[in-house]
């Protein structure tokens, strides 16, 4: 509960990057993927921010690793989520965790909308940042983000994603 509203506080307060933290962003990705980045709201500029400032201290030193922590979320893009959506899929996923699934299929219509936006957008950004000239490891990582990791027969994939799920749940 105390995460969850420290989430909500990070939503309402937000405020654009700094020119610091963008000196970071751009240290990272190229010219044809700064866009991706851009198409996010301030708060899930700051939230791609944290997942990647906690990959790099986790001391690993992959820049696909670094691409996905930035981009990992960038699916959501493609429908916006509003801040009632964010709440309606956190209570939904804790009320309801086996359904979620089953509502994240499909169109992004009515009230499934943020169910559909929380499973599909992994393979929405993938295909984004694809298009944007993304190299396949950062393609993999941000198409497997969500992924369970038992399910992973790549050691190196696993490992990458071990890490940035971590970074993700911490932020």
């Amino acid at each position: 509960m105390r995460y969850r509203l420290w989430q909500f506080w990070q939503i309402v307060r937000a405020k654009p990057l700094t020119i610091a933290a963008w000196a970071e962003v751009t240290a990272v990705l190229t010219h044809t993927e700064l866009p991706l980045f851009r198409r996010f709201s301030a708060n899930d500029q700051w939230h791609s921010l944290r997942v990647l400032r906690l990959v790099q201290a986790s001391g690993c030193e992959q820049p696909a690793l670094w691409k996905a922590a930035l981009l990992h979320d960038v699916g959501k893009t493609q429908v916006r989520l509003t801040l009632l959506d964010r709440v309606v899929i956190v209570v939904g996923s804790a009320l309801w965790p086996g359904k979620t699934a089953v509502w994240g299929s499909g169109a992004a219509r009515g009230w499934r909308r943020p169910f559909v936006v929380k499973a599909q957008h992994p393979a929405w950004g993938a295909t984004m940042a694809e298009a944007a000239g993304c190299d396949a490891l950062t393609v993999a990582l941000i198409r497997q983000h969500q992924d369970a990791l038992e399910d992973m027969t790549e050691p190196e994939l696993r490992e990458l994603l071990r890490i940035l799920q971590w970074a993700d749940d911490q932020s």
